[in-house]
């Protein structure tokens, strides 16, 4: 029997104003895939042991990956592919990108492929098409990255890690809430044009941000740190987000924004952050929306590795 297994981490994307460019890897849960090769076979079969998430191998982030990886490299065989993770589904924490470049890491080592890092985030990029019906490497980049990262390119793919100086938290406000086909309608809801002058915000407070972060910067991390064109026209979704974030900056976080496609909400936190006011705060925003919510506390995550079975 051969067979390997790999973790990947949840990630948020976006962050703010760098829709679909950045994305930050964080622990708040994780993914673990196994790929096993069954047996020979003149063609590419896939069998799936997923759990809770779509079994159809064309409809499953992991599987396509891993479809994509096989086919293109021309290796036949019969393969089993098992699912375990622990990451919100459909909350905006990157549960479907882990699933895809942690399969993308396994089927790698399992047939000693040689796939560079940035092929890596490629083919898990093909693999999210299944989630979000369209290409998107944020997340992925992150989970097979770890850590901060920007994507440069993907065409080739280019992934640039950044080094965060600062001891920045993470604190994840999870509304009770299921949007089915959440991230692909959020996706309709984006502008396919902007003016210029949204064009110029843009850009300005993309620099503050990556510049808070990589500096270590919690002011021009704050001022960053807000987006009026994507998390804008998502608004609808979330009605309650303004509040929760004025509560959050209020308690002197470090950074609030919609959390990926949401509805989870990510809050950077330093020491200066109060913690206590800010959840209080925030229940009683979504309580009032009759909204129930959860929390997770998170720290900076590595990218996908090769764990033991």
């Amino acid at each position: 029997m051969r067979i390997a297994t790999a973790r990947a981490y949840s990630s948020s994307a976006n962050l703010g104003p760098g829709f679909d460019t950045m994305g930050l890897a964080h622990d708040a849960g994780s993914t673990k895939i196994s790929v096993e090769l069954v047996e020979h076979s003149p063609k590419v079969e896939l069998e799936l042991n997923s759990g809770d998430l779509p079994s159809n191998p064309l409809e499953n982030t992991a599987s396509l990956a891993v479809k994509n990886v096989l086919e293109t490299r021309g290796i036949n065989g019969k393969f089993r592919i098992c699912i375990s993770s622990d990451i919100p589904l459909g909350l905006g924490l990157g549960s479907s990108g882990a699933s895809a470049a942690a399969a993308v890491v396994a089927i790698d080592s399992l047939m000693d492929i040689g796939l560079s890092m940035d092929e890596k985030v490629n083919f898990a990029m093909l693999g999210e098409t299944a989630s979000s019906g369209t290409p998107h490497a944020d997340n992925v980049a992150a989970a097979v990255y770890g850590g901060l990262v920007m994507v440069e390119s993907t065409n080739p793919m280019k992934i640039r890690p950044l080094k965060i100086n600062r001891k920045f938290s993470f604190l994840t406000i999870l509304p009770n809430m299921n949007i089915p086909g959440k991230t692909r309608i959020s996706r309709t809801l984006v502008p396919s044009e902007i003016t210029m002058s949204q064009h110029i915000w843009g850009i300005r407070h993309t620099s503050l941000m990556v510049s808070g972060f990589i500096n270590g910067d919690r002011d021009a991390l704050r001022a960053g740190m807000n987006d009026h064109i994507v998390e804008a026209s998502r608004m609808q979704m979330f009605p309650f987000y303004p509040a929760v974030k004025k509560v959050a900056l209020e308690n002197e976080a470090a950074g609030v924004c919609i959390s990926g496609a949401g509805p989870s909400i990510l809050v950077v936190v330093d020491r200066k952050t109060d913690l206590d006011s800010i959840l209080s705060g925030t229940g009683d925003v979504l309580k009032s929306s009759g909204i129930g919510y959860s929390v997770l506390n998170s720290n900076l995550a590595g990218g996908a590795y090769i764990t033991e079975n």
